[in-house]
């Protein structure tokens, strides 16, 4: 079954993926135009990810790498990445398919050869945080037909789907070993520092938002210096500390003026916006339009 998915993090920014532990492999169908804004926001989780846009214009972005995709092509993001979703345009009528597979899928028992000799080697790259996929070559081709054969098994569910499902992802697994191989090999092994470091400073703003937040005061929850700091947002995910923060404080303001009818004067007090004035510009900036366009678009 492919269900309708709500995007949603927890307090650590992991994305809540509902899965089943006997066939830990689910495939969603994801409206962007019912997302805050449109986007999935800076998020990470240990699944493998395959997202597979069914309408042109889908941008994926890792703290190295910017992806475009269009209908007909795909993304492979490695487990623990920090990434992000959004599109060229607006979101309306945009919609993508996503593969949440957990590494037990292709390996079976924890150490096995199978984890050792296939799985390992992408999972243990530092530079291979995205992998796209498209039908340009004979390997890109077979790919993209097998992500549709997996699409039609989950959405149909026929007997021995799960197994079937499972011998594709193999084979579409393999060819994506075979086609980072050369990269592979110049490439060192992963480094987790600062990504520990960024979802803890992440963690912290997202706890601390509605307070008044110093730099010096998201450093220290990763014990860094608030240069590092500054370096560490700047390299992964392309904002500053401080932007992310006005960023993130948008979002939860986003959601609180389409599910409540609080005014909205105190919804960007309550979000940590010192003044009227500056909450509408930091809103349209981020959003492109004001706190009551957005109500209003929203509730329509």
């Amino acid at each position: 079954m492919i269900a309708e998915y709500n995007f949603s993090t927890d307090e650590d920014h992991r994305e809540a993926i509902p899965s089943s532990e006997d066939f830990p492999f689910v495939i969603k169908y994801t409206d962007f135009s019912k997302m805050t804004g449109g986007r999935a926001a800076w998020h990470w989780h240990d699944f493998f990810e395959l997202t597979i846009p069914i309408r042109d214009g889908l941008i994926l972005q890792t703290p190295d790498k910017t992806v475009h995709l269009n209908c007909g092509e795909a993304a492979f993001v490695n487990s623990s990445m920090l990434h992000t979703v959004s599109w060229e345009e607006d979101a309306a009528n945009k919609a993508c398919y996503t593969f949440f597979f957990d590494r037990s899928i292709l390996t079976g028992e924890y150490g096995s050869v199978f984890e050792e000799k296939y799985v390992n080697p992408i999972t243990m790259c530092r530079e291979l945080d995205c992998v796209e996929i498209r039908p340009k070559n004979k390997a890109g081709l077979r790919m993209m037909t097998l992500i549709d054969e997996i699409v039609s098994l989950f959405r149909e569910e026929p007997f021995g789907y799960e197994m079937k499902a499972r011998s594709a992802l193999s084979e579409l697994w393999l060819l994506l070993l075979k086609e980072t191989a050369e990269f592979r090999k110049g490439a060192g092994t992963i480094d987790p520092t600062d990504s520990m470091r960024m979802k803890q400073m992440m963690n912290y703003v997202h706890e601390h938002f509605r307070e008044k937040i110093y730099l010096n005061e998201i450093a220290s929850s990763a014990g860094v210096s608030p240069r590092e700091c500054a370096r560490c947002f700047k390299r992964q995910i392309g904002y500053t500390p401080m932007d992310y923060l006005n960023r993130y404080r948008v979002r939860m303001a986003a959601e609180a003026l389409k599910m409540s009818a609080t005014p909205i004067s105190a919804i960007g007090e309550e979000c940590g916006f010192a003044s009227d004035s500056y909450f509408g510009k930091i809103f349209r900036q981020c959003m492109g339009c004001s706190p009551r366009e957005y109500r209003r678009k929203t509730r329509t």
